[in-house]
């Protein structure tokens, strides 16, 4: 994230008052959160001004964003990689999410023509590759954690790139199963 945008953004972590890291303790988490949204929220602001009532919603905004993204492992994962400078929504070859690379974009099609072979064979040829990949998804979403608790940013964001083409594959196998 670049200087301009943390300051226009507030950093979730400052919110919380928790270390900017991937591990957090989700209990203390759940209880800060709780004690942030009640003094935060909108209804305690009824008989103030205007102005304190759209800024108390506003930062109970904040709060209830903050809060999905740092319970979520996958979120807190590519949230860390925003604030290391790499945006996973964007696809500016610097800032941007990072190519998963030729190899793996080869795997895919594998896996697409393995599905169309599962679809041929049955429910159960369909779930067990459905199994392997949510198994190769979760390696990713590991090898991603891995790399942002060594600090490699730019490692994290391939992984998690990776993460994010399998877990949008694994959408498309259930709504085809779901279909079928």
């Amino acid at each position: 994230m670049t200087e301009a945008a943390t300051a226009a953004e507030p950093d979730f972590f400052a919110v919380f008052g928790v270390e900017r890291a991937y591990a957090i303790e989700r209990d203390a988490l759940e209880e800060r959160y709780l004690e942030l949204s009640a003094a935060a929220h909108p209804d305690r602001f009824a008989g103030a001004s205007a102005g304190e009532r759209r800024r108390a919603v506003e930062r109970a905004s904040v709060i209830n964003e903050a809060y999905r993204t740092l319970r979520d492992p996958v979120r807190r994962a590519e949230y860390l990689v925003k604030l290391g400078g790499i945006d996973l929504d964007r696809t500016d070859p610097e800032r941007g999410a990072p190519d998963p690379g030729k190899a793996f974009l080869i795997e895919m099609i594998e896996l697409r023509e393995a599905l169309e072979e599962a679809q041929g064979a049955g429910v159960a040829a369909v779930d067990g590759l459905r199994e392997q990949i949510e198994a190769r998804a979760d390696e990713a979403l590991d090898a991603g954690i891995d790399a942002i608790t060594a600090g490699d940013v730019r490692g994290a964001a391939r992984h998690l790139v990776v993460h994010r083409y399998l877990h949008r594959f694994l959408d498309e196998v259930d709504g085809e199963h779901d279909a079928g």
